[in-house]
């Protein structure tokens, strides 16, 4: 079917995915998204689905890519007629051309802009009438923001779940030290832009007319972390609005420090080696910081035999000191877990991360994490507990960092020992559901 195919490693399925649910709910919660299990924003709105699932919601998801073959994931394909698909392809065509404007300008900030217009989900269908609740999340060139909410009616109760800050923004992901959000944009200095009336205060206006549509009672953002929430809480897009903080969840059944030195014997490295390992969707992006852990580990004065491990898509130059393995983008989650658990330490350079998922899925296989105080990662990373977190981009202390967490074996065998325990009372699939299922019941009283 077009839309199922896999890309990379395909995951199993625990062993209540496909058994019939007890359901202690009624509700009927739809997700829209690009992707069910494809990138960071949808693995995580996968696994939210998952964990509703298995506390006993209908929870659904409407794609418009499906790659995992799980039955409540249902491709939305869009009228099929030639005068439609011509139109779309044409609409397709004009927004994707403005959004690559906006990142050829080569601007100060990391990122281009997301346009929240698409071509494809831009009224109400069967899945949408029927549900209880929507819950947008990253829906690029998949759903119509302002076409989408201008249809669907006032009462029914949305979510938008915040992966990143675009829709809180003129279109950026990350605005850096740019405050112009906080007020309505323009001037953007992603496109080197002198204009108030830019496409970033369109992208803006588009935004903030779709969210005019909802009632503050039957309305919501779901931030991913503290920090996320802050930035909404300051956004002129959403500060009137309720904004609440859920975290990621993980399954444990996965992702825990069991079998650690087996991890190491499967890819043939010595229990002596020192492992280091960095991940994310694609490693050359400029935000993910590849460039500064690459400083920072010609900088390591380590003696004995060191090895990297990455993943993702992109390239990434580890030097000629270290042994380097990369195994591309890999979409299992038992392949990822396995790979974790063979590092010593995790590395997250990233300069902006709204949550900072690797991080999380790294520290509950009981590796020990370095990185940059920034955003998200502030609520996973414990100094002294998981890992260290230093100032944002500073290669040197990056380096010094991962060096002592290489050389303090006690405490990344004490952090191994308590890494389920803080990932339960953390970031569990329970621990997510149950927050949401509050919120959603919440937005259904009005």
């Amino acid at each position: 079917m077009a839309g199922q195919e896999n890309n990379g490693w395909s995951a199993s399925k625990p062993d209540w995915f496909r058994q019939p649910l007890i359901c202690r709910s009624t509700m009927k919660i739809l997700h829209l998204a690009t992707h069910d299990n494809f990138g960071g924003a949808a693995r995580a709105t996968y696994r939210q689905h998952l964990a509703l699932r298995q506390h006993g919601v209908d929870s659904q998801m409407l794609v418009r890519h499906r790659h995992s073959d799980d039955p409540a994931v249902t491709v939305f394909p869009g009228n099929r007629s030639l005068a439609d698909r011509v139109a779309r392809t044409l609409r397709r065509k004009w927004i994707a051309h403005q959004e690559r404007q906006s990142r050829s300008h080569g601007g100060k900030i990391i990122c281009g802009l997301t346009d929240p217009r698409a071509d494809l989900l831009r009224g109400m269908t069967t899945e949408l009438a029927e549900a209880d609740v929507i819950n947008l999340h990253k829906t690029e060139r998949f759903a119509d923001l302002p076409a989408l909410l201008s249809r669907i009616p006032a009462t029914k109760p949305v979510v938008i779940t915040l992966h990143d800050l675009s829709p809180i923004t003129g279109g950026c992901d990350y605005p850096g030290e740019c405050t112009r959000f906080e007020k309505q944009c323009g001037t953007c200095p992603i496109l080197n832009s002198n204009s108030h009336g830019d496409y970033s205060r369109q992208i803006f206006n588009w935004r903030q007319a779709a969210y005019t549509t909802r009632s503050n009672a039957h309305f919501a953002f779901a931030a991913n972390s503290h920090w996320t929430g802050e930035m909404a809480r300051h956004s002129g897009l959403a500060r009137s609005r309720r904004v609440e903080v859920i975290h990621y969840g993980l399954d444990q059944s996965v992702y825990s420090p069991e079998r650690r030195r087996e991890a190491r014997e499967a890819f043939g490295i010595g229990q002596d080696e020192n492992v280091v390992a960095f991940a994310a969707h694609d490693l050359s992006l400029k935000h993910k910081g590849g460039h500064l852990l690459h400083e920072a580990m010609a900088g390591l004065s380590l003696t004995g035999k060191m090895r990297l491990l990455t993943m993702g898509a992109g390239n990434f130059k580890a030097g000629s000191r270290f042994q380097h393995t990369h195994f591309g983008r890999v979409e299992s989650d038992e392949l990822q877990a396995l790979i974790y658990r063979a590092a010593d330490v995790f590395v997250i350079p990233s300069l902006e991360e709204a949550f900072g998922q690797t991080a999380l899925e790294a520290a509950a296989c009981g590796t020990v994490v370095a990185g940059f105080a920034v955003g998200g990662i502030m609520d996973i990373v414990e100094s002294g507990l998981n890992g260290r977190l230093v100032e944002r981009d500073h290669a040197g202390a990056l380096s010094q960092a991962i060096s002592g967490l290489l050389q303090d074996r006690e405490l990344r065998t004490r952090w191994a020992n308590s890494a389920a325990d803080w990932a339960q009372k953390n970031f569990s699939y329970a621990k997510n559901a149950t927050a949401y299922i509050a919120l959603y019941e919440s937005l259904l009283r009005g």
